[in-house]
């Protein structure tokens, strides 16, 4: 299918998020909770259900692929209600629903739904916390990944075999060993993100796309209509704010630095991530509390509340009038502020991996959101 320009696009995936497939996966993923519960309170045994379906694919070319290749996303409910995008996938020819999260870098798959046993070694066991308290590890393994119709590509995927609490979180959404993401809605995540210090298991599955065509793309997580766009032209990206990425001495493009100011409380500055993976609004992870919260632990959260908010990046700001932060102790040097997917609502985000830039592009510069 060919469309002749982006808001053509806009209104092709709109034909494909009604709130009757939402509401349909919400009552159908409920429903097989709560069965799979009773059976397990019955019997005794560990709770199972049925691997995700995913979507059919039905991805797009943006003016004969002149303007970039739309993938559309799909919003469902995960853990507590959350929303999260949805995205299909093939690994190893099989289709797999995963949950798309642009604040990680690389797959990460549960070992139970890869359609093989024997896949080739790329790297020891790892593991991967998430800010819900869930910690997940698995070994990583060659598996071929494509996207939207592509040509197979092998890449190094976290084959996931344990889902688990952190300590300081055992009654955690993982505490039975699933979540939404791996478990009940998705079977994983495919992280799109830029790389981040702590972090090297896998590989970035859009860039190693066939014909280069995933070292470029956007990404608009608006729930109304979400969609993905690779290579998309100057004409479509033409709007955004670009600011560099930092890049390492090892030459990895990672996120660029920005400022969180929260009220007349505090300005603090730290690499930016901006992950439709994580629910929240805005989180602050800093390794030194602020002086006028109290301290604690490492996952500790220091404070919570709804504040005006700004956040900022080179030349580029966009303020919430109330906005919830939450701010979290770090461990030391892993500062970093996360912009969630409810503060992305109206933020739209361009990865440029070839110049090593970010770009940002709002609407609106100023909003009023608190959940």
């Amino acid at each position: 299918m060919f469309l002749s320009s982006l808001d053509a696009a806009r209104r092709h995936v709109g034909l494909h998020f009604g709130p009757h497939f939402r509401l349909h996966f919400r009552r159908s993923a409920a429903a097989a909770l709560v069965v799979a519960g009773a059976l397990a309170a019955l019997t005794g045994c560990s709770t199972t259900f049925p691997t995700p379906t995913p979507p059919a694919p039905n991805a797009a070319l943006i003016n004969g692929g002149n303007d970039g290749l739309l993938i559309p996303l799909h919003v469902e409910r995960a853990d507590e209600d959350h929303a999260r995008l949805g995205l299909p996938v093939q690994l190893d020819g099989k289709p797999v629903y995963m949950a798309l999260d642009t604040g990680t870098q690389g797959t990460r798959v549960l070992k139970s739904v890869l359609p093989g046993s024997n896949y080739a070694s790329a790297g020891g066991v790892t593991s991967l916390s998430f800010a819900n308290g869930v910690e997940i590890l698995g070994s990583a393994v060659k598996v071929p990944f494509s996207l939207a119709g592509t040509t197979p590509t092998p890449i190094a995927a976290q084959a996931v075999d344990v889902v688990r609490c952190l300590p300081n979180a055992r009654k955690c959404v993982g505490m039975d060993g699933y979540t939404g993401e791996f478990g009940w809605a998705f079977s994983g995540i495919v992280g799109v993100g830029a790389a981040q210090p702590d972090d090297s298991c896998c590989t970035q599955p859009l860039r190693a796309l066939p014909g280069n065509i995933g070292q470029r793309y956007l990404v608009h997580s608006n729930f109304a209509k979400p969609y993905m766009v690779l290579s998309p032209s100057s004409a479509i990206t033409k709007d955004y704010t670009m600011v560099p990425m930092t890049v390492s001495k090892d030459g990895t493009a990672q996120w660029p630095r920005g400022c969180v100011n929260v009220g007349d409380k505090m300005t603090f500055c730290a690499p930016l991530v901006f992950a439709t993976g994580s629910t929240g609004m805005i989180r602050i992870e800093m390794d030194k509390a602020p002086n006028w919260t109290g301290d604690g632990e490492v996952g500790n959260v220091l404070d919570q509340g709804n504040y005006a908010t700004a956040i900022g990046t080179g030349s580029w700001v966009h303020r919430y009038e109330k906005a919830q932060v939450t701010i979290v102790k770090a461990k030391p040097d892993a500062n970093r502020i996360v912009v969630g997917l409810m503060a992305m609502q109206n933020i739209d985000v361009l990865f440029d991996f070839p110049r090593g830039q970010f770009g940002l592009h709002a609407e609106k510069e100023s909003e009023r959101f608190a959940p």
